[in-house]
């Protein structure tokens, strides 16, 4: 079968992740110990090759306007939008590895290769509304992250952590599964979108199995996202996880899950009206659930990645309350705060590699004075911690505003109220890890460990937490160009909401 090129344009973005991958595994057989070190920089270097050519042919053809598609595959605004998150989290992932990997002692060319094929999978899953792409994609991108979150066997917790992951995401991927095959059933369109329309020419729209489809669905989508009560996997998850895989986790499959969710159900699941209004109500219990459960779990942690896991949690919340109010503007909202979300999350995983932090090390204690050790990293935290808190002007500040403005605007006083109160909470533990930063001494102990240890030498993770930094500044700032350019085109000419 000869393909157009305009069928190629729409699977070449997710085929360039996919052959790197299969590249890097071939590379990580070779054994000799004499050319391990040329083949470890080979790996890496083919695996930011294939996520900047990737990165490329996406941004080119967002310029272009082109939208090409393949069957069940639409590289549609919102498709590239997605694909460019993921591939910028990527590369910023592969950076931090490197030296987060070297602190470990444990340098394996696996990790790239999972890495790639979660990429693939995410952009995949961003790329349509067909059921059955949509649920390969989930496990593609799913199983190589229960993998990576375990991936440094010489930890114990790693493997529990590990474990946990994917008992937790199997029932997920089982309930998703479920809630397809009963719409599916009534339906008789893969196709989520016809399927939609076919069951409203039907008289189906209240059916029970309907919307019992529906919420199985909803399930595994906040599973993903980390929303109360299907959040007991991510504090384990992150703490077991390297640094890295860590924040990618905590930004890309946060991220895509909520792109895939606009393009399910305020999209393809529209003439189901019926199960439009009872999902709102849903979300809007489960994102005060979220925030409070959050926020309020958060404040009691003593580890810096379970804090910051706690964190990613009560952001879901504050993420979950755009879908509440249902806008376009405030769906725009959402993808604003995810592209700050992903400057700062990753920035805030990206300081325990700069700081030397691994292993076990990444308590508060263990942050004490680093910050006048490290004055451009301390500088940074200060800047991810004020924008993850939403203070003015940091772009963290502008997503929640957005988000918030639309529920005031929609009726929903109440929940803007209950969201800036959350704000106001999480502004303590983010500040803790200031205070233990700059204002609290470390320990005689802590210090004779560290004269012990070689001095921190992670380059990469600082620079790439240096542009994070940078970014999260820009967005609070240039909120406008990233809505206007980017959030809501995504929106209009991806899904055709706010046209």
């Amino acid at each position: 079968m000869s393909l157009t090129p305009s069928q190629w344009a729409a699977m070449l973005p997710l085929i360039i992740p996919a052959l790197g991958a299969c590249l890097i595994a071939i590379m990580s057989l070779d054994k000799d110990q004499e050319t391990t070190k040329w083949i470890r920089g080979a790996m890496y270097g083919t695996a930011l090759l294939a996520v900047g050519a990737s990165f490329w042919y996406l941004t080119d053809l967002w310029q272009t306007g082109a939208q090409p598609s393949f069957y069940q595959l639409r590289q549609d605004r919102l498709a590239q939008f997605t694909g460019i998150f993921v591939l910028v989290a990527a590369a910023m992932t592969i950076l931090q590895s490197w030296d987060h990997f070297h602190q470990e002692g444990w340098v394996k060319g696996e990790t790239l290769c999972l890495l790639l094929f979660s990429v693939t999978g995410l952009m995949l899953f961003a790329t349509t509304s067909h059921f059955v792409v949509l649920f390969l994609a989930l496990e593609l991108f799913s199983i190589p992250l229960y993998a990576l979150v375990g991936t440094v066997r010489a930890r114990s917790e790693s493997s529990e952590g590990g474990m946990k992951y994917f008992l937790t995401g199997a029932v997920a991927s089982s309930c998703f599964l479920m809630g397809g095959v009963l719409i599916y059933g009534l339906s008789g369109s893969l196709d989520l979108a016809a399927a939609a329309y076919t069951l409203k020419a039907q008289g189906l729209a209240a059916d029970p199995l309907v919307l019992a489809g529906a919420a199985l669905m909803l399930l595994g989508f906040l599973f993903k996202v980390s929303a109360v009560p299907f959040h007991q996997w991510t504090p384990d998850a992150y703490e077991a996880s390297p640094h890295p895989i860590a924040g990618f986790m905590s930004v890309a499959t946060k991220g895509v899950a909520f792109i895939a969710l606009l393009r399910i159900f305020p999209a393809s699941l529209a003439p189901l009206g019926v199960v439009g209004v009872k999902m709102q109500a849903v979300v809007a219990v489960l994102a005060v659930a979220t925030l409070v459960v959050g926020n309020l779990t958060a404040l009691v942690q003593t580890n810096v990645k379970r804090m910051l896991a706690y964190s990613s949690i009560s952001h879901a919340g504050y993420l979950l309350l755009g879908f509440v109010a249902g806008t376009p503007a405030a769906f725009a909202g959402v993808l604003f705060y995810l592209v700050i979300y992903l400057a700062m999350n990753m920035g805030a995983f990206g300081l325990l590699t700069a700081f030397g932090l691994v292993g076990e090390k990444t308590t508060f204690d263990d942050l004490r004075g680093l910050g006048w050790k490290r004055p451009a990293m301390g500088v940074a935290a200060v800047i991810f911690m004020l924008s993850l808190a939403g203070i003015p002007p940091m772009g963290g500040f502008y997503g929640k505003y957005m988000i918030f403005r639309e529920l005031v605007a929609t009726g929903h006083v109440g929940m803007a109220i209950l969201g800036v109160l959350a704000s106001l909470v999480s502004a303590y533990y983010y500040l803790r890890f200031l205070v233990a930063l700059f204002l609290q001494a470390p320990s005689a102990e802590a210090e004779r460990l560290a004269s012990d240890r070689p001095a921190v030498h992670a380059p990469l993770a600082g620079a790439t937490v240096l542009v994070c930094a940078v970014l999260v500044l820009a967005g609070g700032f240039l909120q406008t160009f990233l809505v206007d350019g980017f959030a809501r085109r995504a929106l209009v000419e991806g899904l055709g909401l706010g046209r």
